[in-house]
Parts: structure tokens; C-alpha cells; sequence
């Protein structure tokens, strides 16, 4: 919420690319609200996703560690796709696809 938030308020992003940025209102009330709805939508969808952990938890520990996995596989998949799965250490070899993976994991 708070990189979203700062993005969208910087006057120079806002004036570079007016059709993108500028959701957050400029009203110091306004403003205000929805930076609070972002931070709760945010520790929502964390909530959320912390009790599906638990209720599939609660069904068989497979379940659960067949979730997180799919969500990590997803995640890196997703990085992968973007071209942002490489760490910035040249390391070379195999070493440098364990460190990416541990970086972004």
C-alpha cells in the first residue's frame, strides 16, 4: 500500500503520466481514507490467506503444503515471465539460480 501510495502522490510521476497516476485525491481528508482502505485491503487479503493456510491445515497437512507450494510455484513462475527472477549477483552456474530463488523466496 505505502509504494502505491507514494507513486501515485509523487508530483513528477503525476505530471509524467497523468492517465495512470492520480487515483489518491489531493483532499488532505481524501487522501487520508484511502490510504487507510489500502493498508486494511492489504492486512485483508493477508488474513485471508493465513486462514486458508489454517483450514487447509486442519484438513491434512498435504493440503496446506500442497497450497503454499502452488502459491510459491506461481509467485516464481510469475518473476520468471516478467524477466525478474535473476538475482544481481553474478554468480554464475547453478549457485546463481539457488541464490535467486532464495532471494526472492
Amino acid at each position: 500500500a505505502v509504494i502505491s501510495y507514494d507513486y501515485d502522490t509523487d508530483p513528477e510521476k503525476r505530471e509524467q503520466t497523468p492517465d495512470f497516476y492520480g487515483y489518491v485525491p489531493s483532499n488532505p481528508r481524501q487522501r487520508s481514507l484511502v490510504f487507510v482502505t489500502m493498508v486494511f485491503f492489504g492486512a485483508g487479503i493477508l488474513m485471508i490467506r493465513c486462514l486458508t493456510i489454517v483450514m487447509l491445515g486442519m484438513i491434512g497437512m498435504s493440503w496446506a503444503l500442497a497450497y503454499i507450494g502452488l502459491d510459491l510455484g506461481l509467485y516464481l513462475a510469475l518473476k520468471m515471465l516478467r524477466g525478474d527472477f535473476w538475482y544481481w549477483v553474478p554468480l554464475g552456474g547453478n549457485t546463481e539460480v539457488l541464490s535467486s530463488i532464495i532471494t526472492r523466496v
